[in-house]
């Protein structure tokens, strides 16, 4: 379902909100009915140069009470303050938030019991439309608002749907820190290749294809992720050597102890946005 005419307000104008506003424009999103709310000059500034058409303030109400869906798009430790400075809005009025740990109890609270709420965990790679966002409906949502969060965030890349809002604790440790974990092993590669007698401009070339390529690979081909791990590794080859001396060191138990880790952050700082 599209909604190229819908009016859209962005409060908060950083590099998540601009990232879903250039998908949105891409995807033929009427320029004018795109607003954005940000006190930086400078996040309005990199705003305007995606489209001169879009409407820019530094006022978070004007642009609240102008718009049929509102995205929050500010930091988790800013928004009760954001929220009650918001007043009365239109009636029917979608509130999607993609601040990180601010669960919808906590929304409820500060924006209204009768507010239609989504709440959403985005990741980074929406800079490069390859996004991957997990939403979760507040009560009373209609299928309307619901197929319009949705449009809103499919902008970005992929999305998907959870109904236990707990679960996002989980996603934020898996897709929400997630590419942080694959720059880290792509940067290991690169250091590695380098150590090796690579040239660096050719070593940051290899790692950086070769997670593209596999990433492409693993999403596109139908196989699963044991069967690709396996039609690389031939017996006794250098592929085998490699995943042995990683299985020897534990790997498989090193990564889902630290995404445990993350997952229980993401719990502590949903707790302590609860006591705001």
């Amino acid at each position: 379902m599209a909604f190229p005419e819908t009016r859209i307000g962005f409060i908060g104008a950083g590099n998540m909100a601009r990232a879903i506003i250039g998908g949105l424009l891409q995807a033929g999103h009427r320029p004018a009915s795109i607003a954005a709310a940000d006190p930086s000059g400078e996040a309005r500034d990199r705003a305007r140069a995606l489209h001169p058409g879009l409407r820019l303030s530094d006022d978070n109400l004007a642009v609240a009470k102008g718009c049929e869906a509102l995205v929050l798009a500010v930091k988790p430790q800013s928004l009760p303050a954001v929220a009650a400075a918001l007043g009365p809005r239109p009636a029917g009025q979608l509130l999607l938030s993609i601040a990180a740990g601010a669960r919808l109890a906590s929304l409820r609270r500060w924006l209204g019991a009768e507010a239609a709420l989504v709440r959403a965990m985005p990741n980074q790679p929406a800079l490069a439309g390859a996004g991957m966002s997990v939403l979760v409906a507040g009560g009373g949502l209609a299928p309307e608002q619901r197929a319009l969060a949705e449009y809103i965030l499919q902008a970005a890349g992929e999305t998907g749907w959870v109904d236990d809002e707990s679960l996002l604790d989980a996603v934020t440790a898996i897709s929400g820190s997630g590419p942080a974990y694959f720059y880290l092993l792509t940067e290991i590669l690169e250091d590695s290749a380098r150590e090796m007698g690579i040239p660096a401009e050719l070593a940051a070339r290899l790692a950086r294809q070769t997670a593209y390529g596999a990433g492409l690979v693993a999403r596109d081909s139908g196989l699963g992720l044991a069967e690709l791990r396996e039609s690389v590794t031939s017996p006794g080859g250098t592929t085998a050597a490699a995943l042995a001396s990683l299985e020897q060191a534990g790997y498989r138990a090193i990564v889902a102890a630290a995404l445990r880790a993350a997952r229980q952050r993401a719990v502590e700082l949903g707790d302590a946005a609860d006591d705001h």
